[in-house]
């Protein structure tokens, strides 16, 4: 193997560090897209390597050669999309920092990927989810903490990064919360009572004084709450109670804006409350209440 290759391989690791760190901190990407993202690239690499090419001096023929191989192994359209952005992404940057030379990367055409229906929770089930919290075996103020979580991913539709990137400072004092959302953009969305009541509980209640600069939820050794821990918490209660499968953070996040449009919110209201940069995203909600009245017609209708 020639030093055209090893020498950039030595690179990767750390480049493919910085990029996810890109991802994360400049993009504010979600933990489940840098981690796909990065094990994408991973992927691509061992593809690299076994093809004895550098990852750094693409050329048209080895990424159809790999895009050929996922179709082979029957991968599905989702993946081979999200593959197709991970690459995009990866080589924007290494142009973005003078890596490699601009390339065409226009060949990279993404497969039509069927988008699914968002999957809510009902409101009885999340009201029983929100009450056991207060139920485990764990210290008050992690038990507050966690519901405090909750109640901005079902009450104010944040996302699970959003809501864990929140410092002691953003807590206001008015009645909106300033989030920062997907690509770096701000968004305001009104900060009900009874969410900055359970907030400030768990505030006075930590152990660790929170400086205005400190993450807003810590972990016991103070440091940024992880996702994880809340996804595990999630889990858990999903067993208990025996909720839908598909019960995550993310899909309080759905809850919340199904449950809105339901009640008759205005669809560009529930846009702007999600922070989507298209309108296109937010009526995939629309599908979900069609589906329900589909149902609901099937089940009380006489002629069935």
């Amino acid at each position: 193997m020639n030093d055209e290759v090893t020498i950039p391989q030595k690179k990767f690791n750390d480049f493919l560090l910085s990029w996810i760190n890109h991802l994360k901190n400049e993009l504010n990407y979600s933990i489940h897209t840098y981690e796909s993202y990065h094990r994408d690239l991973s992927h691509f690499q061992k593809f690299c390597i076994f093809e004895n090419v550098s990852i750094f001096n693409p050329n048209k023929h080895i990424i159809r050669d790999y895009l050929f191989q996922l179709n082979e192994k029957n991968s599905s359209r989702s993946t081979i999309a999200r593959k197709i952005s991970s690459l995009k992404s990866f080589y924007k940057y290494a142009i973005k920092l003078n890596l490699i030379d601009n390339i065409d990367l226009s060949f990279l055409k993404s497969p039509r990927v069927k988008k699914s229906i968002p999957k809510s929770i009902e409101p009885e089930q999340i009201k029983k989810a929100i009450n056991t919290i207060m139920e485990e075996n764990n210290e008050l103020w992690i038990n507050l903490r966690d519901k405090s979580v909750f109640l901005l991913l079902y009450g104010l539709g944040l996302r699970i990064n959003e809501a864990l990137s929140l410092k002691r400072k953003d807590v206001p004092e008015g009645e909106w919360l300033r989030v920062l959302g997907k690509g770096q953009k701000y968004r305001d969305v009104p900060m009900l009572p009874i969410v900055y009541e359970q907030i400030m509980d768990y505030i006075n209640s930590c152990p660790l004084k929170l400086r205005p600069d400190d993450p807003l939820f810590v972990g016991k050794r103070g440091g940024t709450l992880s996702p994880r821990i809340i996804q595990r918490r999630i889990e858990k209660i999903r067993y208990k109670l025996g909720l839908p499968d598909f019960t995550t953070p993310h899909a309080l996040r759905h809850s919340f804006a199904t449950h809105l449009l339901s009640g008759g919110a205005d669809l560009r209201a529930i846009q702007q409350l999600l922070g989507h940069s298209s309108l296109s995203t937010t009526q995939r909600y629309t599908d979900v209440n069609e589906k329900e009245l589909i149902n609901l017609h099937k089940t009380i209708h006489p002629r069935q």
